[in-house]
């Protein structure tokens, strides 16, 4: 081989194997998640209500929160959150077996609500409430890397 060929040869190896990587898919490309409503309101002391969407891409569905078999959809704040008292409440799934075992699956569109306590002495403004979204989604034959999805929903805190 020349001088010029050897290098290309491993530079055309290295685009592949490049390519190859991009094209592994994980379990955030096959789940959406959005926030019910971009924006909730709430005065200091009040507890605030707030949701967030799922939607699972079709052919492909994640496990229930309490599913104990795999990794189950769970929603967290951050750990900045600036509320208290965070509570969710997660869609309940339905019982189907796969790999032999009886799972809780979530396929489709689905909905998380959630709730927390504004601060009582917390000041008027606006605030990001961060969490991220846990979720590992398999189709009939495989399961993607598990996701941590971020989504982010504005709170306005108004006068008491």
């Amino acid at each position: 081989m020349n001088r010029i060929t050897r290098p290309l040869i491993v530079l055309v190896m290295l685009l592949a194997a490049v390519g190859c990587q991009a094209a592994v898919k994980g379990s955030a490309d096959v789940v959406g998640v959005s926030p019910g409503s971009a924006k909730v309101t709430a005065a200091p002391g009040q507890r605030v209500d707030f949701s967030v969407k799922l939607d699972i891409s079709s052919s492909w569905h994640i496990y229930a929160h309490a599913d104990t078999n795999f990794i189950g959809v769970d929603l967290g704040p951050d750990e900045y959150f600036v509320l208290e008292d965070f509570q969710a409440v997660y869609p309940q799934g339905y019982i189907k077996e796969f790999f032999g075992e009886k799972v809780a699956m979530i396929e489709g569109k689905a909905e998380i609500k959630g709730s927390a306590l504004v601060p009582a002495g917390m000041p008027a403004g606006e605030y990001p409430l961060e969490f991220k979204l846990t979720a590992q989604a398999c189709d009939a034959k495989t399961c993607l890397a598990p996701a941590f999805i971020p989504v982010t929903i504005q709170l306005e805190v108004t006068e008491p």
